[in-house]
């Protein structure tokens, strides 16, 4: 996770609360902010985004119809990104970390990203 001094706007909250996983991102803030309102009017979608255990998650509302045109516009502008498209997920998954949204296990102390589709928890076993 990498800011540049530009601090983004928070993430949509119908978006993060309702929204899918579609895609984590590694970049700055500016840089992810800028790029995902493009792929947003490109793909005429609502999607947006937040860092979560260490990555920028992209998350979306609609349909698999609306899915299936995100991933394409994604895919398409993945070399306009100044940052990486660490994955794009085609399957329905949890996705990562998403505070007073995702269910933990008990004592987590801390989550991340470990390349996987979802979080990997720490959890205190004491």
């Amino acid at each position: 996770m990498t800011t540049d001094g530009v601090i983004p706007p928070p993430c949509n909250e119908d978006i993060f609360r309702n929204g899918k996983p579609i895609a984590f991102l590694d970049g700055r803030s500016s840089a992810i902010e800028t790029w995902v309102k493009r792929v947003s009017t490109v793909a005429n979608a609502h999607i947006d985004w937040h860092y979560s255990g260490g990555v920028a998650q992209v998350l979306y509302l609609g349909d698999t119809t609306d899915k299936m045109r995100i991933i394409a516009t994604i895919q398409e502008l993945a070399s306009t990104l100044q940052g990486t498209v660490l994955r794009v997920l085609t399957e329905d998954t949890p996705g990562l970390y998403r505070e007073g949204v995702t269910e933990v296990p008990e004592n987590t102390v801390a989550s991340y990203y470990d390349g996987g589709d979802t979080s990997v928890y720490i959890v205190d076993e004491n």
